[in-house]
């Protein structure tokens, strides 16, 4: 297995996770040692040790998803991760907001922490519940979906301005664009879309995934 995701650990958000990337089928593997799950994409182990990450293909893998309950073994996986593939991109889960910092410095490229996460959107219900709505409609309904699509280098779209694309007939609105690690949010109608540019769609998951191969979008 090749450009692969890696998750490390297995709980409530390791699942969540796994479960996002089979709905989108991603290719990847779980690391955890107390899963009692039987899946052949399942390493019954413990992330920490060198051994598991390197059987779960991590000098191939693009991507490893350090879901661990304990901040200090997210630390030592980072570490270990970037020492064993120095381009792999790591994605860390933080339970205490003072390992933040520590976790980057182990060589985490993101770092997110549920609870900072958690207390946005509560406070967003307060202060804001149409908005808080409007995004618990996003997160929950099975109907609707924000996707990331990517442009490549045969993607009908590439070339193409924004209204030449006829999304909102499909029910479709291009809320941000991504070129070059720069967030371009509601882009205007004239906007020229180019291969590499990564767009973020809101719309249901039937058009979304009828326009994923229909203008031969990747992601």
């Amino acid at each position: 297995m090749k450009n692969h995701i890696i998750i490390c650990g297995y709980g409530y958000h390791g699942r969540r996770i796994a479960e996002a990337l089979e709905k989108e089928k991603i290719p990847h593997v779980i690391i955890d040692l107390t899963a009692e799950d039987e899946k052949e994409n399942l390493i019954k182990g413990d992330a920490k040790d060198e051994e598991n990450l390197l059987k779960a293909g991590i000098k191939e893998a693009k991507e490893i998803v350090i879901a661990v309950s304990n901040d200090i073994d997210a630390v030592f996986i980072s570490l270990l991760a970037r020492n064993l593939n120095p381009d792999i991109r790591i994605v860390a889960k933080a339970d205490r907001l003072d390992s933040m910092k520590k976790i980057y410095m182990a060589g985490a490229n993101k770092v997110i922490s549920p609870y900072v996460i958690g207390g946005r959107l509560l406070a967003r219900a307060v202060a804001k519940p149409l908005v808080a709505e409007f995004f618990k409609r996003v997160t929950i309904a099975k109907d609707l979906e924000v996707a990331q699509v990517a442009i490549g280098a045969e993607s009908k779209f590439a070339g193409k301005k924004i209204r030449d694309m006829d999304l909102a007939s499909r029910g479709l609105a291009i809320l941000a664009v991504y070129r070059a690690g720069e967030l371009i949010p509601n882009p205007p109608a004239d906007f020229l879309v180019e291969e590499g540019d990564h767009l973020i769609i809101l719309g249901s998951n039937e058009e979304i995934m009828k326009l994923r191969s229909r203008e031969k979008l990747l992601g």
